[in-house]
């Protein structure tokens, strides 16, 4: 299943003027995908300033009524200051997208518990429960194979627990090996084509206009500065090329030819930063 992950990247000037179909139809073209879309992830994984501020909920809905489109909420891992908004806000958004969303991806324990205990939605478990190690600069781990920690056995959290719908993974290493992970009923889903590398609670970017006291602070209040900047890097690691992004609080690198084996696929979720930043260049 094909499925675009508009996490960390959408906001209301992709919702105007036929921008999104755009969006797609670049995607679908420039990596000639064969299937439909069919799904989209919206939310955040990495930063609960960037979910609290995202106010074009209403139109993403409308626009995937309108194309039979289903959404899948993401959530960041909330601070304790912004836990109760956090909570308060993902009650909004559910109500207003009760026709259309129709499963919730978590990061953490603490909303794994309050989302399976509160709302009737399926739930994946989101990319920042996977810890493995992930670097392209380690040629002989990133090219080598991999098989995920939290998978490896029958683990606590997928044993009897019902409301776990699938899991999320990164495109870590060269090579996956899902063959000795018990995953009957679980649907896989795996990031593509680029794996994040790090992540935290500062925004390099959210500091940019405050005053030098101000400036680096956890979890500190923005503007979406991350709308309107990034940075792209080419770099040289072990003799390969590298290409990094670092994009709101996380870095990613580029890895488009992870092999998965001992699992069928049954989702790809393609995060078209790149694609998303060549149509505001182009004034789309």
């Amino acid at each position: 299943m094909f499925c675009l992950n508009l996490c960390e990247i959408l906001d209301t000037a992709l919702l105007n003027n036929n921008r999104l179909e755009q969006l797609i139809e670049k995607v679908v073209k420039e990596n000639q995908i064969p299937d439909p879309l069919m799904r989209i992830y919206a939310g955040s994984s990495f930063c609960s300033q960037y979910f609290l501020h995202l106010n074009c909920w209403e139109k993403l809905f409308d626009y995937c009524l309108s194309h039979d489109l289903h959404v899948t909420l993401t959530l960041p891992i909330f601070s304790q200051k912004d836990l109760e908004t956090g909570k308060e806000r993902i009650k909004d958004i559910l109500e207003k997208g009760k026709e259309i969303v129709d499963e919730v991806t978590v990061n953490d324990l603490g909303m794994l518990q309050y989302i399976s205990g509160t709302y009737e939605k399926g739930v994946n478990l989101g990319r920042l429960f996977f810890k493995d190690p992930r670097d392209v600069r380690v040629r002989p781990y990133q090219e080598g194979e991999m098989s995920p920690n939290l998978l490896s056995n029958r683990n606590f959290l997928l044993e009897d627990n019902d409301w776990i719908k699938g899991i999320e993974l990164d495109p870590t290493n060269r090579y996956i090996d899902l063959s000795e992970c018990d995953l009957d009923g679980i649907v896989l889903g795996v990031h593509t084509p680029f794996c994040y590398m790090t992540t935290g609670n500062i925004c390099k970017f959210a500091s940019t206009h405050k005053d030098v006291e101000n400036k680096f602070r956890p979890n500190g209040r923005c503007h979406l500065e991350c709308s309107q900047m990034y940075e792209h890097y080419k770099a040289r690691f072990d003799g390969r090329n590298a290409d990094l992004i670092r994009y709101g609080r996380t870095v990613y690198y580029y890895n488009n030819g992870t092999r998965i084996a001992g699992k069928k696929i049954d989702r790809k979720m393609y995060f078209p930063v790149l694609e998303v930043k060549e149509l505001r260049k182009e004034g789309v």
